[in-house]
């Protein structure tokens, strides 16, 4: 019979956090703090052009609608922590960083060089409080020569 905690595929820093972020929404939502749910800026859903073998940053911004409580701000790659995608080497998450006093998260997400597999994955940044979540999802496709002339052309020349 299967061993469920051998199931476990979060490592032990990432599940570590989750478990630490959980405990610190419900004790802020349980203090009595005033605030609302976080919002993202601009749209929630985003279809980028990416070059192949070129690096590609991802951008998210939002509002944390909360006053006095933790708000948390993450990427996740195919539903999972970027450090648990199995081609983890080319995706980096920085820190995190605020304006306005804490007011406005942002959390970028680059993609060190942009494969065919990353044109397959799928992309959420999730802002989340003791009031409340908010997703912003994107997804890649591969950019045109004609459409970005910062893509060089991958068709080779015909010697002649």
């Amino acid at each position: 019979m299967p061993n469920p905690s051998c199931d476990i595929t979060m490592r032990l820093s990432s599940a570590v956090k989750a478990l630490a972020s959980v405990y610190l929404l419900l004790t802020d939502g349980l203090s009595g703090s005033h605030g609302g749910s976080p919002e993202i800026i601009g749209p929630r859903h985003v279809h980028m052009h990416a070059c192949l073998g070129k690096p590609l940053i991802l951008h998210c911004d939002a509002v944390t609608n909360s006053e006095d409580g933790v708000t948390l701000i993450y990427w996740l790659v195919n539903n999972e922590f970027p450090e648990n995608v199995p081609y983890n080497d080319t995706l980096v998450e920085p820190e995190e960083t605020t304006l306005e006093n804490g007011a406005i998260l942002q959390r970028t997400l680059l993609l060190k060089n942009v494969t065919s597999e990353d044109l397959k994955s799928s992309y959420t940044c999730v802002v989340t409080n003791a009031f409340g979540m908010a997703r912003k999802h994107m997804k890649l496709s591969e950019a045109r020569n004609l459409k970005n002339p910062d893509c060089k052309s991958r068709k080779r020349k015909r010697r002649l």
